[in-house]
């Protein structure tokens, strides 16, 4: 038989009394910390406008609002108007009324246009007419004055 005795020496990882500050360290098995997801807002509000049908504008004087300052609308059911409801920084309430306003082509086009030619033919006529309110206004003030002067003599 052979008288085998290992090499201690060469082995240092092996000779636990020689290399004990060697030996190779075994990770550490650490606690797996779980992270918990918080639950974010699952209720989303609806899209869309705050507010209901209404009968008068009383019910809306009356009615609850949100309170961060979101506008609630409040259509008549007759249709005769929007009413607006909505919080202000200071506390209280702002009101709007929305009434439609009928268009029909009559209307749209009662306006007047004025062309160019128009124009350069009335520009002589313009100037007159400011030149009268110019002299008119300048006896105003002039009158405004001297009477101005004649209280100042009578309560001297």
């Amino acid at each position: 038989m052979n008288n085998y005795q290992p090499n201690y020496i060469n082995q240092p990882f092996n000779n636990p009394y020689i290399y004990s500050n060697m030996q190779p360290q075994m990770p550490r098995m650490q606690p797996i910390e779980t992270q918990y997801m918080q639950p974010q807002n699952l209720y989303k509000q609806p899209m869309g406008l705050q507010g209901k049908s209404v009968d008068s504008i009383d019910v809306v004087k009356a009615m609850d609002i949100p309170l961060d300052g979101t506008i609630s609308y409040f259509p008549l059911t007759d249709g005769s108007a929007i009413v607006t409801k909505q919080l202000q920084k200071d506390g209280s309430s702002k009101t709007i009324i929305y009434k439609p306003i009928n268009l029909n082509s009559d209307s749209i086009n009662n306006n007047k246009y004025v062309t160019e030619s128009e124009w350069n033919e009335n520009i002589p006529n313009i100037k007159e007419e400011l030149k009268d309110i110019k002299e008119k206004l300048k006896n105003v003030i002039d009158e405004t004055k001297n009477l101005s002067n004649i209280n100042k003599e009578r309560k001297k």
